[in-house]
């Protein structure tokens, strides 16, 4: 398993974190999805080879969010 961080942006609510939340889980390989709205990051512990971090980002910017990875 790795842990990733990633920077969202255009989060405000506690909906925003359920749909990211949501988003994520639905991914193959995920194991924690922790999203952090104060800081405006989300920390998702997942298998790479199931859940590389590019699926991790595009999930969420299909979830209509701004979003790139950050150091884990």
């Amino acid at each position: 398993m790795k842990e990733t961080r990633l920077e969202v942006g255009g989060m405000g609510c506690s909906s925003c974190v359920r749909h990211i939340d949501s988003a994520l889980r639905a991914l193959d390989g995920i194991d924690r999805v922790e999203v952090r709205l104060r800081e405006g990051t989300v920390v998702v512990q997942h298998d790479p080879a199931s859940a590389p971090v590019d699926a991790l980002v595009e999930a969420v910017r299909e979830a209509g969010y701004d979003v790139r990875a950050g150091a884990a």
